[in-house]
């Protein structure tokens, strides 16, 4: 609302509608930072002029808006602060700006907070005519950076300004604002020129490490319980857990209950018999010998006894986990009979897993040249490499049969991959490209035709289509259609393409 109030001011003392509008110059370097001046002009003779810039240092995303510069004339700045980390506007701290060449200022203004989140609305009047470096200087407690803005001119007056600042071009360019951008996941990144593997795109399967398995075994005949009646496959299961019974007090042979008496009777029975034979033997009246095999019964029968009764309750045999682990597998119903030694379920600790690539018979000559993978699971967007899982080629061709050669990798499981699961996999091999690199998320495709958002302004963009060579599920290799340098938009892509439905280029000088 400060805005536009400054906006009214500026109408009354100009006599004119401040417009926003666009106009390219060259990219400007320094100070770790590039900027380029936006597409702006007056639309129509005797209207006031605007100019706008966007740059970025490796720390601060700068779109700055503002009345073209003259001499005794106020200019008011709409300075949008962005962070590179996550796009987000800069929230607190002191914005400077400063006016002048080389050491010498002209003029300078201080704001200790912005006037909204990310946007600092500073003032200068210049009072000299000339070209001049515009610089921000921008510091909270976590951010200190300086952005430096080359050759700006300041007109002698403002009727220079008005006849002599460059006629806007024309262009399709999609709005969308800052404050816009500021609300969702939004990121913009510059088109690098990197190395690209080949690849090699097919798909695979997850496969378990028996050695990692463990299988739950019936110790008696009986009846089986779920001890859990919500047991299903998948789920995480703690060592120790109680998962079973085998039930076989209706079991005619092997009745666990008789057992348990006969071995208790027995017990007891060597119990006495060993405690007596302490002062039995201390009288003479049994030898050494006798003494020790009465022990030695009585250790026997206790052993028995304590193995029965471990996992013993009333009528069954209960089966706990003997590892942290995943249930692979469930053999058998609630309420089956089962026999001693019958597996019941599997465990599977997912310590390790084989990922195994089906790679088609014609790639049969590049099998031997590749040297790792990336992997999309197909509960998730993101495309991991292998070497996030301390991951390792162990097999590059095996003789088969099919018409597929596997290609295995071990990797560990630091992220819970369930084996069974189908994944689509990118195998890199050594042969590399160089050549103009964008993340893959920043790519659209519209029939056979692929495309990306090109920031053209810090609130304007342009839809470019591209031709794609190498695609590695991460990154992909740009044969046309962008130069290095250009920054695409690599999140909030799907909110540009809405914008572009109906889109209206928004007048510099918009309220914030």
């Amino acid at each position: 609302m400060k805005f536009i109030l400054y906006l009214v001011i500026g109408i009354c003392l100009c006599a004119g509608i401040l417009s926003c509008h666009n106009h390219n110059d060259d990219h400007n370097h320094n100070h770790d930072s590039h900027a380029h001046e936006d597409e702006t002009a007056h639309a129509h003779e005797g209207e006031y002029p605007t100019a706008s810039f966007t740059t970025w240092s490796a720390k601060t995303e700068l779109f700055v808006e503002f009345p073209v510069l003259a001499v005794g004339k106020t200019s008011i700045f709409a300075a949008h602060f962005s962070t590179m980390q996550n796009f987000k506007p800069i929230k607190n701290g002191t914005c400077r700006i400063t006016l002048g060449h080389q050491s010498i200022i002209d003029r300078e203004a201080v704001l200790n907070s912005p006037n909204s989140p990310g946007l600092f609305i500073p003032e200068l009047t210049p009072t000299k005519a000339g070209i001049f470096d515009l610089t921000f200087y921008i510091s909270n407690e976590s951010i200190s950076d300086t952005i430096r803005i080359s050759d700006v001119k300041v007109y002698a007056s403002e009727d220079d300004a008005i006849h002599n600042y460059p006629h806007e071009t024309e262009t399709d360019n999609i709005a969308f604002s800052k404050e816009q951008a500021w609300k969702i996941d939004f990121a913009v990144s510059p088109v690098q020129k990197e190395n690209i593997h080949s690849i090699i795109h097919t798909s695979g399967e997850v496969l378990p490490i028996e050695s990692d398995e463990s299988s739950i075994s019936a110790s008696t005949s009986g009846i089986v319980i779920f001890k859990n009646g919500n047991l299903i496959e998948g789920q995480s299961i703690s060592k120790g857990t109680t998962l079973f019974e085998v039930n076989n007090d209706k079991v005619l042979s092997d009745n666990l209950s008789e057992k348990y008496t006969v071995l208790k009777a027995s017990l007891d029975q060597s119990k006495k018999i060993f405690e007596d034979s302490k002062n039995l033997v201390d009288k003479g009246i049994i030898s050494q010998k006798e003494y020790g095999l009465r022990r030695q019964q009585y250790e026997i029968d206790l052993a028995g006894f304590t193995t029965l009764t471990k996992n013993y309750s009333a009528g069954g045999m209960t089966l706990k986990a003997p590892i942290n682990g995943i249930l692979k597998k469930l053999n058998v119903v609630n309420g089956q009979y089962v026999t001693e030694g019958q597996s019941i379920a599997t465990l599977s600790s997912n310590k390790q897993l084989i990922i195994e690539a089906e790679v088609s018979q014609q790639y049969f000559n590049e099998i031997p040249k590749i040297v790792s993978a990336n992997i999309k699971l197909p509960w998730s967007d993101e495309i991991v490499s292998i070497e996030d899982y301390n991951g390792k080629i162990i097999t590059k061709a095996i003789s088969t049969q099919d018409h597929y050669i596997p290609v295995l990798f071990k990797i560990d499981n630091n992220r819970n991959i369930l084996p069974g699961a189908f994944v689509d996999i990118y195998l890199k091999t050594d042969n590399s490209t160089l050549g103009l690199v964008i993340p893959r998320d920043a790519m659209l495709r519209e029939y056979d035709m692929y495309y990306v958002y090109v920031m053209t302004a810090g609130e304007t963009y342009e839809k470019r289509n591209i031709t794609i060579g190498i695609d590695d599920g991460n990154k992909v290799q740009v044969l046309s259609g962008l130069e290095k340098d250009e920054m695409v938009v690599t999140q909030g892509v799907y909110a540009i393409k809405m914008a572009s439905i109906s889109t209206t280029i928004p007048a510099h000088g918009h309220a914030h």
